[in-house]
């Protein structure tokens, strides 16, 4: 979809209106949409300062990906809500929420809105393009992008999938394409029985897994991932931690935990994607 504003007179006001709006309501509900990978953190020296300087140096990295996750999901999430009004983007108004509690710059955040509303560089349109193809090991991967030159994106993806020893190729036949919505107890109570009964009486619920930490997954359509979220937070007080419109795997393709080889390649491009700046999310089917 595409979001087109007639002037930059509306685009500047609807912009201040929805900044100014995001950044003095409290969405405390609509929070926690990515998660930041992190593994065992390594340092070397002798004295504190350059013990000091290597946590530094490993939080701002890691803060780096933080802000870039962030705005990126800023940008997706005006490209698919079609709307720059928090109140009418549920998926807009929880990035900004988790933007405001990772204490993302401002400029950060005007300069998403500008480059999902094509009014970055050039002004070029701004498209949501999805690739497909064979990562290390056999492994399919679904790459969801926000580029305004599909040209370049495409060729630049493309040599990621080679470098890896993979190709691009159609690989959404082995994947569904679902809603899937995480969620916690919030503020209140309620044991993980509980939490299910309550989301099994919500229309359109298709599944529901465990995971760690009192946390429940919803699977369901596409179309309904914003309504049943607001179902959870309006009507049962529970904590919607992350939203997406995604694509489950319906084949899999088993790791082996002591394949170091693979291991090492898969993370590597895992990490190519990741700091990729037209790379807004990706999808595969590792066990």
């Amino acid at each position: 979809m595409t979001v087109m504003l007639h002037t930059k007179t509306i685009f500047n006001g609807l912009l201040s209106r929805s900044l100014h709006n995001i950044f003095t309501l409290n969405y405390s509900h609509l929070i926690n949409f990515y998660n930041v990978l992190s593994g065992q953190k390594r340092f070397s020296g002798h004295n504190k300062w350059s013990k000091v300087k290597h946590i530094k140096g490993a939080k701002d990295v890691e803060r780096g990906n933080l802000f870039a996750r962030l705005t990126k999901e800023i940008q997706l999430s005006i490209k698919i809500g079609g709307s720059t009004d928090p109140s009418m983007n549920l998926r807009l108004a929880a990035a900004l929420a988790q933007a405001k509690k990772a204490c993302l710059p401002k400029d950060n955040v005007e300069n998403a809105f500008k480059r999902a509303l094509g009014q970055g560089k050039d002004e070029n349109c701004v498209e949501s393009i999805t690739y497909e193809g064979y990562g290390p090991g056999g492994i399919a991967f679904i790459i969801d992008t926000l580029t305004d030159n599909k040209n370049r994106t495409v060729k630049e993806i493309k040599k990621l999938f080679t470098k890896s020893g993979g190709s691009m190729s159609n690989v959404s036949w082995m994947f569904e394409k679902k809603g899937t919505i995480q969620f916690n107890p919030g503020s209140t109570q309620d044991n993980l029985d509980k939490m299910i009964d309550n989301a099994i009486e919500i229309y359109g619920v298709e599944d529901i897994q465990e995971f760690e930490d009192n946390v429940l997954e919803i699977r369901c359509p596409n179309s309904s991932v914003n309504i049943i979220s607001k179902e959870l937070i309006t009507k049962y007080n529970y904590e919607v931690t992350s939203m997406s419109n995604g694509y489950i795997p319906s084949t899999t393709v088993k790791v082996d935990n002591d394949d170091k080889e693979l291991l090492d390649k898969l993370n590597k491009f895992i990490k190519t994607l990741n700091d990729h700046e037209d790379v807004v999310g990706f999808h595969n089917n590792a066990e």
